[in-house]
């Protein structure tokens, strides 16, 4: 698709979006936004803490859990006199409440997106009418799935209908806000891409209208060299392939979902992971910086980039970890620990080393995170 329009394409975390620093939070990233004189598209995550509600109330059948679920939007519409939103929310809530007793694959999904659409709703409301901002919702801005309940899959359709469907809402409006994370299938369901799908979300728009820009808007600086809950003197990377932030993505990195740079491989999009108060980030480009990267820690059951049972799986990810002089000094701090396996990437951007203790995985990451960041100036 040629490029006829200056459209940034922003994802905005869950974790930013916290009762009481909502309005504040859009207006660093739209005042961010207003010197290009550009289109924004805006995609939303539900507020912090709102999807794993819906999450224990469905599963667990506690239609009060709905209640606690949406009262972080209620307070936010009538905190800014905003009535009839407050209402329309309440009336969200109420059939959410009815619908969790239908014990069906379907209404799982379509209990736990709903954290994404009222992000929309109230987002939508406070850009119109608080900030005097030309901005209006797409609740479905055409990403189309199967019906893989949980973890849909994206059809190649979607390329089409969203195309289509935000060229259109940005001939009319200088910002639209989508919601992330959900998808519809063919026969007209509600479905979730699964934990972190947000951020998938924001990619496959990047990708499909051919966006000069996408920014990841979230509480921290950018992605960092390690894990700063385990590595204390974690630093944030100055940039990354997009190669480079997929594979990272699959070992755990930042806790991104695994696809979501995948859409970017091979395109001219521009990323940015940052803080909206923070003049710096990590970029994600096409041209390699010839150093390692990160190092990340996760269960071998929760990634895709090797196929164990059990353990825990320590991984430096870089463009240079096919080059044997820079796997050789990474094999020799593995080999300290006596490691199940080692694995290389077949793409040649990381190595993973795979111990039976998270003790020792924690130890070994500290180590290799000592020699990843010795390379980044």
């Amino acid at each position: 698709m040629p490029r006829t329009l200056n459209v940034t394409v922003a994802k905005v975390g869950g974790s930013l979006l916290k009762p009481g620093d909502v309005e504040k939070v859009l207006s660093k990233v739209i005042e961010r936004h207003m010197v290009d004189d550009g289109k924004l598209i805006l995609v939303v995550s539900a507020m912090k803490g709102v999807t794993d509600l819906l999450i224990k109330a469905y599963d667990e059948g506690k239609p009060h859990l709905i209640k606690d679920a949406i009262q972080p939007y209620l307070n936010e519409a009538y905190r800014f006199g905003l009535s009839k939103l407050g209402s329309l929310i309440e009336g969200v809530g109420e059939r959410l409440e009815t619908l969790i007793n239908v014990r069906e694959p379907w209404v799982r999904d379509n209990v736990v997106v709903h954290g994404e659409l009222l992000s929309v709703m109230l987002i939508e409301s406070i850009l119109y009418n608080e900030l005097g901002v030309d901005a209006g919702a797409v609740y479905d801005p055409g990403i189309t799935t199967n019906e893989d309940w949980g973890k849909a899959s994206v059809l190649g359709v979607s390329s089409h209908y969203v195309k289509h469907r935000l060229t259109w809402a940005l001939s009319r409006r200088s910002i639209v806000v989508v919601p992330g994370f959900l998808g519809i299938s063919l026969n007209g369901r509600l479905t979730s891409l699964g934990r972190g799908g947000s951020d998938y979300t924001a990619s496959l728009i990047a990708a499909y209208i051919n966006a000069p820009r996408l920014i990841f808007y979230t509480d921290v600086e950018g992605i960092m060299t390690g894990d700063p809950r385990i590595i204390g003197d974690a630093k944030v990377i100055p940039s990354l392939t997009h190669e480079e932030a997929y594979v990272a993505s699959l070992t755990g990195a930042k806790k991104f979902h695994p696809g979501t740079f995948k859409p970017l491989i091979d395109s001219n999009v521009n990323v940015m992971v940052t803080n909206p108060w923070s003049s710096s980030g990590t970029s994600i480009i096409s041209r390699c910086v010839n150093t390692p990267k990160l190092v990340s820690v996760s269960d071998v059951g929760s990634i895709g980039l090797i196929n164990l049972k059990s353990g825990y799986a320590v991984t430096v990810v870089g463009c240079v970890m096919g080059l044997d002089e820079y796997r050789r000094e990474v094999y020799l701090i593995m080999s300290s620990y006596d490691p199940v396996d080692v694995v290389n990437d077949t793409e040649g951007n990381a190595v993973s080393s795979i111990v039976k203790d998270q003790d020792e995985a924690v130890k070994l990451a500290k180590d290799l995170h000592k020699w990843v960041v010795s390379w980044i100036r």
